[in-house]
């Protein structure tokens, strides 16, 4: 299986008003669930998930963020 690797950004905020600026920013708000029971909340570029969503490949996903990778 092929492996797409993907960069986020940590995010400060969380909530409606945050996500509201991210999203007119053309990011998408996203959030990591899983591992040391600590969900991680960040954020992409919404023209990163064109390679992942419109295909009908099926990927891994390496998603890095902030310089820590996570599979």
């Amino acid at each position: 299986m092929k492996t797409l690797a993907m960069f986020g950004y940590l995010r400060d905020e969380v909530g409606k008003s945050s996500t509201k600026s991210l999203r007119n920013e053309g990011k998408v708000p996203c959030v990591l669930y899983g591992g040391k029971n600590e969900n991680i909340n960040f954020s992409m570029y919404s023209a990163d998930f064109k390679n992942l969503v419109y295909t009908p490949s099926a990927y891994k996903v390496q998603l890095e963020i902030d310089g820590k990778t996570h599979k």
